[in-house]
């Protein structure tokens, strides 16, 4: 029964602290000191740190080693500069080396992520929506039957959750999200790899630069 308490601390706090980040309360490179929270909200720092691994996971806080840990940031340049045009060229590449592998298998995890994004709706869970978008582009670049596209992906995985986080939950857009995903997987069945990579461009672009601005607003 401890464990369950102190589980249920680690995830209210979690809730508390990813609510003043995305609200700006806690801004960008704000630091984030353990021993601070823990006076602070009457936890003790072993919950804390459980805490900020969470955080920390969702790409909201980042740890350097003898530095400590601070909120992250991500900037539009950042975004649409770099972070659009790599992810476009990863899953385009992933789509055209992997559409014809995608088996009823494959569908079927679309299908349960597709399930999973529309409960998050109902629940208005804006972090569960962020990890199943997540999962639903990984699908797509672990189709690839190369290494190159997941090792890439991989790299730049931490700044797309950033940018999820950072932009997903102040869009008021996710019902429109879920409907462009289900719009993809629709393309997908067709197996017509020429229309399935301009609509993966078409949906990165579509769902991410009407809202750029919000990142402006995080700086």
């Amino acid at each position: 029964m401890a464990k369950l308490e102190r589980i249920s601390m680690k995830d209210r706090l979690a809730t508390e602290l990813r609510r003043k980040i995305l609200a700006g309360v806690l801004p960008p490179h704000s630091r984030v000191v353990e021993q601070d929270l823990a006076d602070e909200y009457g936890v003790s720092r072993a919950v804390v740190r459980e805490t900020m691994l969470v955080l920390e996971l969702q790409g909201l806080i980042i740890s350097t080693p003898y530095k400590g840990s601070e909120v992250a940031s991500i900037s539009r340049t950042e975004v649409e500069g770099l972070l659009l045009p790599l992810r476009i060229h990863i899953e385009q590449f992933a789509i055209g080396e992997g559409l014809a592998l995608f088996d009823a298998d494959t569908f079927e995890d679309f299908g349960r992520v597709l399930a999973d994004m529309e409960r998050a709706i109902y629940n208005k869970d804006i972090n569960a929506f962020n990890e199943a978008d997540m999962r639903f582009h990984a699908i797509i670049v672990d189709g690839c039957p190369t290494d190159s596209a997941r090792s890439i992906w991989d790299s730049i995985h931490p700044r797309i959750r950033m940018h999820f986080a950072m932009q997903t939950g102040r869009t008021g857009a996710l019902s429109e999200f879920l409907e462009d995903h289900k719009r993809l997987v629709d393309v997908f069945r067709t197996g017509d790899v020429a229309a399935s990579r301009e609509a993966i461009a078409a949906h990165i672009i579509g769902t991410n630069e009407p809202h750029l601005g919000l990142l402006d607003e995080s700086a």
